[in-house]
């Protein structure tokens, strides 16, 4: 029940709620007139029976979102993604600044998502918003705010970044991959080599080649089951269950292991883990004497999809290949590859119906 005080002119409403650790509080607010006061105060004891946490609107958004990610993140996440996790906790207290809870709209946080834009790719920004939408879900499931204030906000983002294709032509594929071959013998002394002939022959990612052991090496097929992350320098399940794979190689691919297996006298992990700074600079100068365009070490995944695409290898397939959980998800990030096979597909149709290149059958 609500209490209310006349005090001069004005009236003084009190509303008694019960905080997460059961103690009971006062919320309070004064008005000019009693019915203003009652009218109030009968709104807050509704909003505190449908969940609504009374307590938490006038908590900053930046430490609800910091409380957030080490109640619900923390626990279920990897290290690595708990990293990220914290470099947002960050840039959430610059960009939301002093922002209550009680502050956020749906206007107000895509503002701050349009000024974020600016300065960060559409990708980062995405990211971020993920976060920040993942954070106010559970603050309206648990009563912290009113309403759903993040539902219709959009990423936007106008910084531009002017860089090469990731990936590599058919070409160019065939030329790194040769080159790699005809360098193995350093191999031994640089293992660079293998590492970059691994991902472009079987698309995987960074973190799973550096936690190739030799117990996933069997016939011609490589097992992926594990992933080395650089900044936790953890050894830990691969970026999702669908990521947990058997991949077939070429039968060049696995001598090339066992010999460098043999040579180096490897009981378990292939390769010493590395900064992707070390590893990137490595690339660049292999890539340099291959005489191929530069990209960057996930480039190589890249190119291993777009080489099977311009092979004509089915979707589907190249999709469990590289460990993605459905197709949708290999289309939506290889569509441009795709399009550029449509366009070719479009044109070898447009010659065999061309009436001038066909002829009767006999």
């Amino acid at each position: 029940m609500a209490s209310f005080e006349k005090r001069g002119k004005k009236w003084r409403a009190v509303v008694s709620v019960t905080d997460n650790k059961g103690i009971r509080k006062k919320v309070s607010k004064t008005f000019d007139t009693k019915k203003d006061a009652t009218i109030w105060s009968t709104d807050q004891e509704n909003k505190s029976n449908n969940g609504y946490n009374l307590l938490k609107k006038n908590k900053l958004f930046a430490d609800y979102f910091a409380e957030w990610v080490e109640t619900y993140k923390r626990p279920i996440i990897r290290e690595s993604t708990y990293i990220r996790y914290k470099s947002w906790i960050k840039t959430v207290k610059v960009v939301f600044k002093n922002v209550t809870l009680d502050d956020l709209s749906n206007y107000k946080i895509q503002q701050i998502i349009n000024e974020y834009g600016k300065t960060h790719t559409l990708k980062a920004t995405q990211g971020f918003l993920v976060a920040v939408r993942g954070s106010l879900k559970d603050a309206l499931l648990d009563g912290n705010i009113e309403k759903d204030v993040f539902s219709r906000v959009k990423a936007t983002s106008s910084h531009e970044v002017i860089r090469s294709d990731n990936y590599l032509s058919a070409a160019e594929f065939i030329r790194l991959q040769n080159y790699l071959y005809d360098n193995l013998d350093n191999s031994i002394e640089n293992q660079y080599i293998l590492m970059c002939l691994i991902a472009l022959e079987t698309g995987a990612r960074l973190g799973e080649i550096q936690a190739i052991r030799t117990n996933d090496i069997s016939s011609n097929t490589l097992k992926i089951d594990e992933s080395y992350s650089a900044s936790s320098k953890e050894y830990t399940l691969p970026k999702t269950k669908s990521s947990i794979r058997e991949i077939i190689i070429p039968n060049e691919l696995t001598q090339a292991i066992n010999n460098y297996i043999n040579s180096k006298g490897i009981k378990d992990l292939l390769f010493v883990p590395q900064y992707r700074t070390n590893i990137s600079r490595r690339l660049e100068t292999i890539l340099k004497h291959a005489s191929v365009h530069q990209i960057r070490f996930h480039g190589l995944r890249h190119s291993h999809v777009s080489y099977l695409l311009y092979k004509g290898i089915d979707i589907s397939y190249i999709s469990k290949r590289v460990g993605h959980s459905n197709t949708s998800i290999t289309l939506e990030v290889y569509s441009h590859l795709l399009k550029e096979k449509e366009q070719a597909q479009d044109a070898l149709i447009l010659d065999i119906l061309s009436p001038k290149n066909n002829s009767s059958p006999q």
